[in-house]
């Protein structure tokens, strides 16, 4: 049965044009909002309107409307899907927190904070809107733009948490995004927003296959592979023992943490796969041909800071020593030239500094 609400999706991205079918697809009102530039590629999609996936999911339909205009992209919704980097998050927000309403959902797909960053922007920008927002894990698929209206779909996900603020609303959105994944991704409750943010897979499988693979990526950009040439049995044990201090920030939060192994299983299938190394290279990996890298991806420049950051200072709030993710962050500043730890998703950012590890784990619920 259609329902009768009305979606916008803020980024245009691999994600964003993705979601943008998907929701298509069910017939459903969906406007996509352009960020950043009218590219050839968006003006024909503000003309034609369409939007396809193909692969593990094939599917798409009709756009009620491309925009450049966030007033214009949000007026009529009900259902808001921000898809876009977490260093996209800010500005974004800012021009969105003017046009908020009572009684919109607000999902930030992956989290990555961004709900947190969401309500300390809004409380400093004295709006008190009673809205639900909500944060996934993770994308729901892995997936790439392959021409203008059409995304390929590496492999979708099987299942992927979701938690919202209000934590009373959370079974509706988990509704209304099972409506829209129906028969491809099911979506299942997250304990909160923290939850979500420490349980987003990438502050594990992205940052540290870089920064220890960085001659050869460097040397090969257009045909290293992240996963397949990144992840060696060295570097996948070295990769288990960050998401072990992951998940002991959790368990100091009294948050019940996924490993990133269960996650990946749980995404994408299950295996007797014991690490990584194993689980890249078996038959239910979706990474084989995702091909072309550079150190300055966003697999550093937005899973450090965005990431690797707040955990290393939730760590710290909780007395807990966690020396390979503090290496990342320190490896990566170095490699960079930037301080990621002060440039990055601070516990001071997203409005928790002064905060105890009580009133943190309230605030994000």
């Amino acid at each position: 049965m259609k329902n009768s609400l009305k979606y916008t999706v803020l980024g245009s991205g691999h994600g964003g044009r993705a979601i943008c079918g998907q929701i298509a697809a069910k017939d459903y009102p969906v406007v996509m909002y352009e960020p950043l530039e009218a590219t050839a590629d968006y003006l024909k999609i503000e003309v034609e309107k369409e939007m396809f996936l193909q692969g593990d999911i094939t599917t798409g339909g009709k756009l009620s409307g491309a925009t450049m205009d966030i007033g214009e992209a949000v007026a009529d919704a009900d259902i808001i899907l921000i898809v876009v980097p977490s260093f996209a998050h800010k500005p974004i927000f800012e021009k969105l927190i003017p046009h908020l309403r009572d009684g919109l959902h607000v999902i930030i797909i992956p989290g990555n904070y961004g709900g947190l960053l969401l309500k300390k922007m809004m409380a400093d920008s004295g709006v008190s809107k009673a809205i639900t927002i909500s944060e996934t894990a993770s994308l729901p698929y892995a997936c790439r733009i392959t021409s203008y209206n059409t995304v390929r779909i590496f492999k979708k996900k099987f299942s992927l948490k979701i938690a919202s603020s209000p934590s009373r609303n959370n079974s509706e959105v988990i509704d209304i995004m099972n409506d829209l994944f129906k028969g491809y991704v099911d979506f299942i409750s997250g304990e909160n927003l923290l939850g979500i943010d420490l349980d987003n897979p990438n502050q594990t499988v992205h940052p540290l296959p870089v920064l220890l693979n960085y001659g050869d990526i460097e040397k090969n950009p257009e045909t290293f592979r992240h996963y397949m040439d990144g992840i060696t049995p060295l570097i996948s044990e070295k990769m288990m023992q960050m998401d072990e201090e992951r998940l002991a920030i959790g368990k100091a939060f009294s948050l019940e943490l996924m490993s990133t192994m269960d996650q990946l299983k749980m995404y994408y299938g299950q295996n007797d796969a014991q690490n990584y190394y194993e689980y890249v290279n078996s038959p239910e990996s979706p990474y084989t041909d995702v091909i072309g890298h550079n150190v300055r991806s966003r697999y550093i420049t937005e899973d450090v800071p965005g990431l690797n950051v707040p955990a290393l200072q939730l760590a710290k709030i909780s007395g807990l020593e966690t020396p390979i993710i503090e290496l990342v962050v320190r490896l990566a500043s170095e490699l960079h030239g930037t301080d990621y730890l002060s440039e990055g998703t601070t516990l001071d950012k997203i409005g928790i500094v002064n905060k105890n590890m009580e009133e943190i784990v309230e605030f994000a619920s």
